[in-house]
């Protein structure tokens, strides 16, 4: 049950990074980095790892714990372009790479050899 939690939280912490990009195409920059359809570009990986939370909470083992911190190391690398908007700058750039941070230790201390 700890390693549910654990998943969940981390699950938490990256909708948290999600919600909070405040980056426009209006910025100078990377365009890419600063797409106003973020929300719609990272769609594809919250939705995959929603859904391996949500089959890890229900069904805990090896393969379900896997195919989520599979899909959490997915969802933080299709999010980590957005932190070179130069919108993001001072105290939320700080923020920002420190909840990256947090989340990249998240996932590496999963450890799916625990579920049962």
């Amino acid at each position: 049950m700890l390693v549910v939690k654990k998943h969940l939280t981390t699950s938490s912490l990256m909708l948290f990074l999600f919600l909070n990009v405040g980056c426009s195409s209006g910025e100078d920059g990377d365009v890419a980095a600063c797409s106003a359809q973020w929300s719609i570009e990272l769609q594809d990986e919250l939705n995959a790892l929603s859904q391996a939370a949500t089959a890890q909470a229900q069904n805990p083992g090896p393969t379900t714990c896997e195919n989520f911190r599979s899909a959490a190391e997915d969802y933080l690398e299709a999010l980590r372009p957005y932190g070179n908007c130069l919108a993001l700058t001072g105290q939320n750039r700080l923020e920002w790479q420190n909840a990256v941070e947090d989340a990249e230790i998240q996932i590496q201390e999963i450890d799916c050899s625990q579920d049962t």
